[in-house]
């Protein structure tokens, strides 16, 4: 079994002190140019990579940033977490991935990352307490949260513009004569389902209409099938179903061709997000563009701002929507 190269060892073969190899892996530390590419030269060759760590340890920059994703087998999970590591990689943090399946204790998770001594944490997941943003603020590690925005002074976050996207949604649906709409919602807790689900009741209420009846799965693409197949046998002749995200919608797509029914002329169907795959299939999907480059580019600023000033006001950056006219309505 190959022995683990340490610092020391390093040290000896390049003929410098322990001290010497560790300032030559920290940015910005005083160290003569060809020093520097001596010691890491020699680093290279004896194939020694720097405990992150044990550098969290002595209080020096680690580079970890925690991301806690929600579930990642999900379109716009994936997607979403593909721009977050992209984007922390180009600008030189190493992402420390933490899944957050629907049994996970959120409480527990960010615990054991700030245990890592990461030097802050992006919370993609829509569920999260003002406990968790309070024990992060405690430990001196930035907190940002994506797609949640706590009540005042909670945390700094990340959210698009839910309820506009909405109203886009709903124009586009009373301007084609649509007026016998249902709603299918995600998980009750999350915070995109109650914005959005708030977007669809004004929307309607200004154009004198009600949802006809609402149904809620779990944003996953197979309870768009189940609840949507329930929808479409209800008997209460509806004309659009409006769907939380992109994945159920592409579900009560796929609902509408077991039953026979046509996409958009019986009923239409309408997503969230956008995410790749929105544009594929038996019948593209109209939808509302939700931008995860911008938002994971905000994220990130976020937490950098919070790293220089801790003590300044949160922020919430609200990035725009786009509606995404296609076949589905």
């Amino acid at each position: 079994m190959p022995v683990r190269v340490t610092a020391d060892d390093v040290a000896k073969a390049a003929g410098v002190s322990r001290a010497m190899v560790s300032r030559a892996f920290t940015p910005g530390a005083s160290v003569a140019v060809r020093k520097r590419e001596h010691v890491l030269r020699v680093a290279q060759a004896l194939g020694y990579r720097p405990n992150l760590i044990a550098r969290g340890l002595t209080g020096q920059r680690t580079g970890l940033v925690a991301v806690v994703a929600g579930e990642i087998s999900r379109p716009y999970e994936a997607w979403l977490l593909e721009h977050i590591v992209r984007v922390l990689s180009a600008n030189g943090y190493q992402p420390l991935l933490l899944p957050a399946f629907r049994d996970a204790n959120m409480t527990e998770m960010i615990d054991h990352a700030l245990a890592y001594q990461v030097e802050g944490a992006i919370v993609a997941a829509g569920s999260v307490s003002r406990d968790i943003a309070d024990r992060c603020q405690a430990s001196g590690a930035p907190l940002v949260l994506i797609g949640r925005v706590l009540e005042k002074n909670g945390a700094d976050a990340v959210c698009c513009d839910n309820i506009k996207g909405m109203w886009q949604l709903v124009e586009r649906l009373v301007k084609q004569g649509r007026r016998r709409i249902a709603w299918l919602g995600g998980t009750a807790d999350t915070f995109s389902d109650q914005e959005r689900r708030q977007g669809v009741e004004e929307a309607l209420a200004h154009y004198g209409l009600s949802l006809q009846v609402q149904r809620r799965g779990d944003f996953s693409l197979s309870s768009g099938v189940s609840e949507g197949l329930a929808l479409l046998d209800s008997r209460l002749a509806l004309d659009a179903i409006m769907c939380a995200n992109d994945a159920m919608a592409l579900g009560v797509v796929e609902a509408a061709a077991q039953r026979g029914i046509k996409v958009p002329d019986d009923v239409a169907i309408t997503g969230f997000d956008d995410v790749p795959g929105a544009a594929w299939g038996r019948c593209p999907l109209t939808t509302v563009r939700n931008p995860v480059n911008e938002t994971a580019l905000e994220a990130l600023r976020l937490l950098e701002t919070r790293v220089h000033n801790p003590t300044c006001d949160n922020q919430v950056i609200r990035v725009g929507v786009t509606l995404v006219p296609r076949s589905s309505a």
